[in-house]
Order: structure tokens, then C-alpha cells, then sequence
């Protein structure tokens, strides 16, 4: 059980960071690059769930770490003190603002930036429709920012959970 547990955590893992990664440093930019052509890429993308899958994964792989950090912690009597413990529990923090972050802002960013522009090309030209516009365009750039905030923290956790063993 522990060893699928383990298992469970690193692959969602990977994929979690990686999607995030791939997501922020190339993903988003090519979209800001593309203009509005971006929008069929992005409705691809929400047609195959990736909105839900995404946070799941990450879900499970933080259930699962802190799960594993609990039974690590009632294996050995003042292991919660070792540094290896610390580092480990750094790393779950991160994690736990990573997925907070990632959902409340970088996800909710981009999905009500996303109908606020599909809204608004259904509209006559004009100035009601700039405003929607621009009001998209602000929330792109607050999920990218978040995403860029994201990343960093994941890239904390992931660090933390390569080195806690040899600390």
C-alpha cells in the first residue's frame, strides 16, 4: 500500500508540475503571442476537461503526499523534528498554496476571461464590447501571473521533495 501510495503521489506529481511548467512558460505566452486565434486552442483545451482533470491530479497528489508524510511520521519517534521532516513539510506547504492558488486564481482567471471574450465577440462592435474586452485581458494577465506564481511554488515543492532525504 505504501509503495502505491508512493507511486500515486510522484506520477501525479509529475504531471501536475509538468502540465504547470509547460503551461507558463510556453502555453500561455504562445496564446498572448497568437491574439485571438488562442481562443480555438484554449476551447480544445476545456473541450477535453483539462480544467478539471488538472485540478484533480493535483488534489490527489497532495492528498496523497500528506498521507505519506503522515505515516512517515508515526514510523519513527522524532522524526517530525529531523530536517528531513522540515524540508518535507516546506515542501507540502508549498504544495498546498500551489494548489490553492492554482485553482482559486490562475484557473478562475482564465475560465471567466475565457466566456467574458466568447461573450463578447457575440457582441456588436462598439464600446460595450472593448470593455469586455478589456476586462478579459486583465484576467489573462492575472492568470499568468498566478501561473508564474504557481510554477515558482511548485518548483519549491518539487525541490524539497528531491533533497529532503539528504539533508
Amino acid at each position: 500500500m505504501l509503495l502505491a501510495l508512493r507511486v500515486l503521489h510522484i506520477i501525479t506529481g509529475i504531471f501536475w508540475a509538468g502540465s504547470i511548467f509547460f503551461i507558463v512558460s510556453f502555453l500561455m505566452p504562445a496564446f498572448r503571442d497568437v491574439g485571438p486565434d488562442g481562443a480555438k486552442v484554449f476551447a480544445a483545451l476545456r473541450a477535453r476537461r483539462m480544467f478539471v482533470w488538472m485540478p484533480v491530479f493535483a488534489f490527489i497528489t497532495v492528498v496523497a503526499g500528506l498521507w505519506l508524510y503522515m505515516i512517515r511520521m508515526g514510523m519513527a519517534e522524532g522524526w517530525a523534528k529531523s530536517r528531513e521532516a522540515m524540508t518535507l513539510g516546506t515542501g507540502a506547504f508549498t504544495s498546498v498554496l500551489a494548489l490553492l492558488l492554482a485553482v482559486f486564481v490562475m484557473r478562475a482567471s482564465s475560465l471567466k476571461a475565457d466566456d467574458l471574450s466568447r461573450a463578447a465577440m457575440s457582441m456588436a462592435a462598439g464600446a460595450e464590447r472593448d470593455a469586455q474586452m478589456a476586462v478579459a485581458m486583465k484576467l489573462r494577465g492575472r492568470a499568468m501571473m498566478s501561473g508564474r506564481a504557481v510554477a515558482t511554488l511548485l518548483l519549491v515543492t518539487v525541490v524539497t521533495m528531491a533533497i529532503a532525504r539528504y539533508i
